[in-house]
């Protein structure tokens, strides 16, 4: 995928975003799903960076504290590295699935959104579930420990997985088609159009 004006304009915006769905349960790994759906994979990596950085400047502002937001402060790298992790492995999950399959109908390309935001919800939840047992296994906030967290936090997981599955395919798939590719469409269908275009532009004409 070519980077463009609108990918660069896209992947800001998600950034941007993180900052809202940061707020609310169950859908705040959006953006950085869309982004794995949409965007290249350095992008990708960027909003991924991004809900990191968010996620873990939350936790200063949290007027309530939480089990995630105390071990997010205690060692700020489970909340970055894993979303990183994760919206790349959403990317290449996509990617390969749109090579074996390659989806063309909108059924298929919903389901291959799905299955990659499924993917990567999964992977966000079990690498920071994982490094919290293995880095944090003493951590507890207001009598719960980390044998009582993980497996709600594993819930919530579940829980987020299933959002992700449904809500982010027609995003994803209306930004592909109305937003990134029409223009490329067009490139690449017609470049004699495209270049007269260009000069009808400069002349004026249009």
């Amino acid at each position: 995928m070519k980077i463009s004006t609108r990918s660069i304009t896209l992947a800001a915006t998600l950034a941007a975003l993180c900052a809202v769905t940061g707020l609310f349960p169950f859908v705040f790994f959006l953006p950085v799903m869309v982004a794995a759906t949409t965007l290249t994979v350095g992008m990708t990596a960027f909003v991924g960076l991004a809900f990191g950085c968010i996620s873990f400047a939350y936790c200063f502002i949290a007027p309530t504290p939480s089990f995630a937001a105390l071990g997010f402060m205690q060692a700020p790298y489970i909340a970055i590295i894993p979303r990183i992790l994760a919206a790349l492995g959403a990317f290449g999950a996509y990617k390969l699935i749109q090579r074996l399959c390659k989806p063309k109908r909108r059924v298929g390309q919903v389901a291959a959104v799905s299955v990659s935001a499924a993917i990567g919800s999964l992977l966000n939840t079990g690498i920071v579930v994982t490094m919290f047992v293995l880095i944090l296994p003493n951590l507890s906030l207001g009598g719960v420990t980390m044998i009582v967290a993980a497996p709600e936090m594993l819930i919530s997981g579940a829980i987020e997985c299933a959002c992700m599955a449904v809500i982010v395919p027609p995003v994803s798939v209306t930004l592909n088609r109305v937003v990134l590719r029409r223009k490329d469409k067009l490139l690449a269908a017609s470049p004699q159009t495209a270049s007269a275009e260009n000069d009808q532009r400069q002349n004026g004409d249009i």
